[in-house]
Order: C-alpha cells, then sequence, then structure tokens
C-alpha cells in the first residue's frame, strides 16, 4: 500500500488488514509510505510480517509502486489503495484463488466504503462498475485497477518491463494476454472503496491516469503522428459510447442492475468522456505531468467517509 497524507484512510485500511483471517505467516504488509517529517503515525497491523518504508515524496506512482513490490517475498503480492479496506476474508480468498489454477493475476470485487448516497453509488459503479459485489466471478479479460494482485512468477517474467509498465494495470492485463496467461476475479475477495467528494476531483484523476495509459499505448507500439492523432480521435469519440455499452452489459444481470446503471448515468458519462480525452491526449502529446499529478489526487486528496 502506498501511504501519503491522507493518514486516517490508510488507518483504516490498516485496521482492516488487522482483522483478516488468514493465517499470520501468510500475510506480509508493505506500507511504502511518502508523507515526510511530522506526519502523523500509522498503527500497524500486529502479528504480521510488517516492511514500513519511509519514502518523502516525490515519486513517481509506478516507481513507487514497482519498489513496494520487490519488498515483498511471497509467491503472490496484492495491491491495495490507501482508501481500499480489504473486507476480513479477502486475504483467504486471494490465496484459494492462487491455490486452484497457475493465475498471472487475481482482481477482487468491491462494495461502497462511503456513507450510503447517491453519489457514493454512483462514484463507485463509474469507477468499478464491472467488478461491483457480489458477482460470479471467474475468468476475466481484464482486471479492476491499482487494487488488483499478481503471481509473482509472472512479475520476474515481466523482467526489465517491470517498473516501465506498472504505471497502469490495464497495461500488465493485456501482456497477460498476449503472453498466453489468464486472469480471474475472485468474487469472496472484497474491499471497501471510499469514493472522491465530488464529480470534478473524480473527472480529473481519471484524466490523468487514462492520459499514463494513452501514453504508454503509443510508446510500445510506436505509432507514428498519424497513427497517433487517428487514435486520438477514436478514444474521444468512441470510447465513452463503448465503455457505456459494457458497463450496460456487465451489470444487466445484477438485480436492480438497470436501475443502478441510469441512477449512476449523470456521474459515469463524464468520467468516462474525461477519461478518454486523457487517453488522446497521452497519444498525441505524452503523459507531461500527469503521473505526479495522478498522485496527488490518489494519495493526497479527502474521501468520503
Amino acid at each position: 500500500m502506498l501511504v501519503d497524507t491522507s493518514r486516517e484512510n490508510a488507518q483504516d485500511v490498516l485496521d482492516a488488514l488487522a482483522r483478516q483471517d488468514c493465517h499470520p505467516d501468510d500475510l506480509e504488509v508493505v506500507v511504502y509510505d511518502m508523507a515526510g517529517d511530522g506526519a502523523l503515525p500509522l498503527r500497524m497491523p500486529p502479528g504480521f510480517h510488517i516492511h514500513h518504508l519511509q519514502r518523502p515524496w516525490p515519486q513517481y506512482w509506478r516507481v513507487a509502486r514497482a519498489r513496494a513490490a520487490r519488498e515483498c517475498s511471497g509467491d503472490v503480492i496484492a495491491f491495495l489503495e490507501d482508501h481500499c479496506s480489504p473486507d476480513p476474508g479477502w486475504a483467504t480468498a486471494l490465496l484459494a484463488a492462487y491455490r486452484s489454477h497457475r493465475w498471472a493475476a487475481v482482481g477482487y470485487t468491491f462494495h461502497n466504503g462511503s456513507r450510503n448516497s447517491w453519489w457514493s453509488r454512483a462514484a463507485l459503479v463509474a469507477d468499478y462498475g464491472r467488478f461491483l459485489h457480489p458477482q460470479p466471478g471467474g475468468s476475466a479479460p481484464f482486471l479492476a485497477g491499482n487494487n488488483v494482485s499478481y503471481a509473482r512468477w509472472f512479475l520476474e517474467e515481466l523482467g526489465s518491463a517491470f517498473e516501465e509498465t506498472i504505471a497502469v494495470d490495464y497495461n500488465w492485463h493485456q501482456e497477460i494476454t498476449a503472453r498466453g496467461h489468464s486472469m480471474t476475479v475472485a468474487s469472496e475477495a472484497t474491499a471497501a472503496h471510499r469514493c472522491y467528494a465530488g464529480l470534478a476531483t473524480l473527472c480529473a484523476a481519471n484524466f490523468q491516469y487514462v492520459r499514463v495509459l494513452g501514453t504508454a499505448r503509443a510508446s510500445a507500439a510506436q505509432w507514428n503522428l498519424f497513427t497517433r492523432t487517428a487514435r486520438a480521435a477514436a478514444a474521444a469519440i468512441l470510447v465513452p459510447p463503448l465503455r457505456l455499452a459494457r458497463l450496460a452489459r456487465d451489470l444487466w444481470p445484477r438485480q436492480h442492475g438497470f436501475l443502478e446503471f441510469l441512477a449512476a448515468l449523470p456521474v459515469v458519462w463524464p468520467v468516462y468522456t474525461a477519461a478518454a480525452f486523457g487517453e488522446a491526449s497521452g497519444c498525441l502529446a505524452g503523459a507531461g505531468d500527469a503521473e505526479e499529478r495522478f498522485v496527488h489526487w490518489e494519495l493526497n486528496t479527502p474521501r468520503i467517509p
């Protein structure tokens, strides 16, 4: 878990880790702490192996995640945001999934960790609509970003590409498929995700995050200017309605799923549009300062408790 100034949120996640029902030897907690001197101290969960790494800001998101992952000694490396608290059976469900099959990555399912309101429900749909709990789980073509786990053997297989591609998990998920590996969603590996307080913040964070994704795609494929321009135009025009259609398809089987979709639409549409323009911007102009800005939105912006 990466941590900066949002200490109360981070402490909630650490307290949730302390309530895990797995054996203490099964869980190692790595906290990559980017807050400087004077930050409120964090209480580490008792009984587990703890690595509290104090590495003051500034840090790139991908660099910090890679360095934290390298501190892990286990066969499974699971990322949690500092505002995403795992339920007591989360670790046990992840371990069971990895023991059942040679998965390269296993994802979680999510429920609302903020106080119940139209806004918090809609924001959760915008961020994690495909992975809302309850759901049957099973094999998946991609998983949620930031809150996701990987098998160590896959990270070692990436080699030198490890740090460069860790900024956006979707890049890894594409690589898993390209290499012939598989992923799954562990339906009982549930976590409570807390949302931003407003739409402008949610849109800004999505814009910066997906701008990094667009940059990585263009760089990896070595697109020329014409291809970059065409891809940028396609992203801005086609991606929002395509994502909206997929969300409607994913929510449809859920009880009251269509009502969930309609209720969240005033939030989902602008968020998807902001993300699409972020991807287009990354294709055309590169990441710029998107990585620094995303760390600000991710680790230093208040969340609704």
